[in-house]
């Protein structure tokens, strides 16, 4: 699986942010969406979050996506499905294939039905904790290239930033280099005890308190000072304790 740098992160930050001045809007995971359409040359792009155990759909850039994510919720399987299910990305070129309408009998000729021909889903996670999906649909089939896979995959890493930043309250004027926010000494507290149980740098803990504040949809601050009250702590295998 291709990986991206950090310096092709920053590029896909700067297009999103492009695009967010270009529609008068913050930057968000709805500016993020329209700029992965524009960028990866895909018909669609939907984002679902996975806080209840219940896909909910957060951004779809077109109906056809919005219909792609019931049906695969009707129905119990689907590209998506897997990577909720704790899968990692899944990659189909052509959905009318015999090979994906094995995979999927009653998901796929939906999707054909629909209008989609092709489908990605991507992960948003971190360690054992899952966010979301971000699904990326093609009204053509076709694979995405290299160079496409990439990009796609820094636009799912910035998609989980982005949501796990606004669970916590978190915004560029208080966010220093490391990304650890300037006026919380519980939250640093915390992410050192984090970085220590889980044998993490800063920045890798750091990501790991917010993913499990936004997967438990609690205030980063509360859960911090959980874990400096030692009422929490990490493991590595992700359990809660």
């Amino acid at each position: 699986m291709a990986g991206y740098t950090p310096s092709r992160l920053a590029q896909v930050s700067r297009w999103i942010a492009e695009k967010a001045t270009e529609l008068g809007v913050p930057v968000s995971v709805d500016a993020l969406c329209h700029t992965a359409v524009v960028r990866l040359g895909v018909s669609g792009a939907v984002l679902t979050l996975d806080t209840s155990g219940w896909p909910e759909i957060r951004c779809a850039t077109d109906a056809v996506g919005e219909r792609l994510v019931e049906s695969q919720v009707t129905v119990g399987e689907g590209p998506a499905v897997d990577v909720w299910r704790g899968g990692g990305p899944v990659l189909v070129a052509d959905l009318d294939a015999p090979s994906s309408q094995a995979r999927w009998p009653m998901f796929a000729p939906l999707a054909v039905e629909t209008g989609a021909a092709a489908l990605f889903a991507l992960p948003l996670c971190v360690g054992a904790i899952r966010a979301g999906v971000l699904s990326l649909h093609r009204l053509d089939v076709g694979h995405l290239d290299a160079a496409t896979l990439t990009d796609s995959l820094a636009f799912a890493e910035l998609a989980l930033r982005l949501l796990l930043d606004e669970q916590a309250g978190l915004d560029a004027v208080g966010v220093v280099e490391d990304g650890l926010p300037l006026h919380s000494p519980h939250v640093h507290q915390a992410t050192g005890m984090v970085a220590a149980q889980l044998g993490l740098d800063m920045a890798d803990a750091f990501a790991h308190l917010r993913a499990r504040a936004f997967a438990e949809q609690v205030p980063l601050s509360g859960l911090a000072a959980d874990v400096v009250g030692r009422r929490r702590r990490f493991d590595r295998d992700g359990r809660r304790p």
